[in-house]
């Protein structure tokens, strides 16, 4: 059983202090002060500062090795882009990266996702509670068109996050509506089940073919969530309005805590009760993670533009 994770975080010491910088003052006092799984964020930077790209590189491959998992697709905190596509390129039929921008709102933008494919990465993340933003502002058209154009897909976290800084204003993947209409031939991707906005997030399986949801991370949002479902429900859920074909699978690990098993384990027993057929249960773990993010293909060379 092949199986691509289709979420996870990559952080070394140089983006871990890139994102540092680009807080304002009091964020970064914040940031400094606050506890990373249980240790300062001056400690965890300083486990960081002695691993190379080749270290991560073989500390994940294990991982995966032990896991059972075939690929991974990384995202790079900090809007770390060219050490993620020396990361990927190391292992580039392991690995695959989710480029990302540290200001969407920037009128340059879309030059640095035209630039996407030359640095090996595969697709774009995007932040609305964190970045604060609304994707269906019109100053995000030429990223859109852009990603058009490259062949990417694009992944949002909308809803709750464990982000100190995040604004739920900016949480809802409602305003998403227009572009998945506007943009039929990106793939826009909602992490998380939409993360808290389970119900907003079914809508926009509605008369669409371009939205998909990934099963990534605890999905404890369902703690704060009417009725507390069960994941097995939600699971059920959004099989109905997105199918088989429209679902990826992730586990959201981190360098810190590493691979994460028990997500893998009570995913994969989910998937047993839901009985679904084996072309069914391959789309989720791989197939769709595969061809969307083109893993194991050879990339195209898509240069045009790529300097504006």
């Amino acid at each position: 059983m092949a199986i691509i994770d289709s979420h996870l975080h990559l952080i070394t010491s140089n983006m871990l202090r890139r994102q540092r910088e680009r807080f304002p003052t009091a964020r970064k006092r914040a940031a400094e002060s606050a506890r990373i799984r249980g240790k300062s964020f001056e400690e965890r930077l300083n486990e960081l500062e002695s691993m190379t790209l080749e270290d991560h590189a073989r500390t994940w491959l294990q991982a995966f090795d032990e896991a059972g998992v075939d690929a991974g697709a990384f995202i790079a905190i900090g809007e770390g882009n060219e050490e993620l596509g020396r990361f990927v390129a190391l292992h580039p039929d392991r690995f695959a990266g989710w480029g990302s921008l540290s200001d969407p709102r920037h009128p340059d933008g879309w030059r640095s996702v035209a630039q996407f494919r030359s640095r090996g990465l595969s697709g774009l993340k995007l932040y609305p509670p964190i970045q604060r933003f609304l994707p269906n502002d019109r100053t995000f058209y030429p990223i859109y068109e852009t990603a058009a154009e490259q062949g990417l897909p694009i992944l949002f976290h909308f809803g709750i996050t464990v982000g100190a800084f995040y604004d739920l204003s900016f949480a809802s993947p409602l305003p998403l509506s227009a572009p998945v209409k506007d943009f039929p031939e990106v793939t826009f991707i909602i992490a998380h089940f939409g993360a808290g906005f389970l119900r907003e997030t079914l809508f926009l399986a509605y008369h669409t073919e371009n939205v998909c949801v990934d099963t990534s991370g605890t999905n404890n949002w369902r703690d704060y969530y009417p009725g507390n479902p069960s994941l097995e429900q939600v699971f059920r859920d959004a099989l109905r309005a997105f199918g088989a074909q429209r679902i990826l699978f992730g586990t959201d690990s981190t360098v810190w805590g590493g691979y994460r098993h028990h997500i893998l384990k009570e995913q994969l027993e989910i998937l047993d009760r839901l009985e679904l057929n084996p072309q069914e249960r391959a789309l989720i773990l791989e197939g769709n993670a595969r061809r969307i993010l083109r893993i194991g293909q050879a990339q195209p060379s898509l240069t045009d533009g790529a300097d504006g």
